[in-house]
């Protein structure tokens, strides 16, 4: 042991060590700088040189600002850094760190309190933090050592890692002697979806803000759609040809009920209550459907062609394409002749099979059914 080194720092450094050989990585104890501005209680080195890792067992005392700043001067020479602590300490959480748990028993693994966080909707449309439970040191080193896991200060509105109530942080990431956590591990694909929700957020405020200005405007802004008076006609010269309604009965409207579509209403004569005539929409026109959000109004809708495959199933969907002055069905509407036809034929096929089948065959039953009494 290294002088004034305690045993507990010792034997943690060499499960560090022994973690990262697993991992594939070549482990050296105690790696300075060339220029004396950092020392690695462990440096975990790729098999091709490419990857470094340092490894700090750090169970003295030390402020969060000197672990900040040394971490820095690791980043700053491309080399990813951890900080391992074994009780609740003021720096834990302000820079790339894990608490861990040390063995409590003679060969028993050392194992990851709080530092490792993935994200869940839990029936939300958002999703928020976790904490990951379980997780051995030498898997934590594993991932990280692997880039299977990288740290990350997250964005999205209240960066906290929630229990399983959601109503605040998870116990085993508070204590008396913490601070309040500013950056954890993830997976990759967790700090996308942290950073996709920011972008998101910040494009619906955004719109928010365009919207109370003027909303053809945002409208516009969201769809693309800069000439709404080529869409108007569109909408006009698909729609027109019912006798019961006139070019002057239609208008055109942004409708925030309808998920800041724009919507088409026209006048139609209905004999419900004697004849007079009805004003509502009959199709709206590229809605705000965000988060795999379907389309709950009954009411048809229309989006871009070009938007088919990102689209969920919607009952009567149309589709349109500006540039070609187009506008159809996405199924095709069956008239009254063909749908006789197809279930004619459906008919007869069926009754051609049954006159086929072989009278001889023995008579068969499912494991679930019993055989007919004779």
């Amino acid at each position: 042991m290294a002088g004034g080194e305690s045993l507990e720092h010792h034997l943690l450094k060499l499960e560090l060590a022994q973690a990262a050989r697993a991992a594939g990585f070549h482990a050296e104890y105690e790696v300075s700088a060339p220029d004396g501005s950092w020392r690695a209680d462990v440096m975990a080195t790729s098999a091709d040189g490419t990857r470094r890792v340092a490894l700090e067992a750090q169970l003295s005392p030390i402020t969060a600002e000197d672990v900040q700043v040394r971490t820095g001067r690791y980043e700053s020479e491309g080399i990813a850094v951890c900080w391992f602590g074994v009780a609740p300490r003021p720096w834990i959480g302000s820079a790339p760190s894990l608490l861990l748990d040390s063995p409590q028993q003679a060969g028993a693994p050392w194992t990851v309190r709080a530092g490792i966080a993935r994200m869940a909707s839990a029936g939300s449309s958002h999703q928020h933090w976790v904490p990951v439970h379980g997780v051995s040191l030498t898997d934590a080193v594993s991932w990280m050592a692997n880039d299977r896991m990288r740290p990350h200060q997250p964005v999205w509105l209240t960066p906290t890692v929630q229990d399983q109530d959601g109503r605040g942080w998870a116990r085993e990431w508070t204590g008396p002697n913490l601070g309040k956590w500013q950056v954890w591990w993830t997976a990759p694909r967790y700090i996308e979806a942290d950073l996709q929700q920011e972008r998101e957020f910040r494009e619906q405020v955004e719109y928010a803000r365009l919207v109370a200005i003027s909303p053809m405007d945002a409208y516009r802004e969201r769809t693309g759609i800069e000439h709404l008076s080529a869409l108007e006609s569109l909408i006009r010269g698909q729609f027109s040809n019912n006798i019961t309604r006139t070019p002057a009965d239609f208008s055109m409207r942004f409708a925030p009920g309808y998920e800041d579509g724009m919507a088409f209403y026209g006048f139609s004569w209905t004999h419900s209550t004697g004849r007079t005539r009805e004003l509502k929409p009959f199709i709206v026109v590229y809605p705000n459907l965000r988060g795999g959000q379907t389309w709950t109004h009954d009411v048809p809708v229309a989006f871009p062609a070009s938007m088919i495959d990102q689209l969920p199933k919607i009952k009567e969907l149309w589709l349109f394409d500006l540039a070609e002055r187009r506008i159809w069905p996405a199924e095709p509407r069956k008239s009254a002749v063909s749908a006789a036809m197809e279930s004619w034929n459906l008919t007869t096929t069926t009754d051609a099979q049954q006159q086929d089948a072989d009278p001889s065959a023995e008579e068969t039953t499912t494991p679930d059914q019993k055989p007919p009494a004779r």
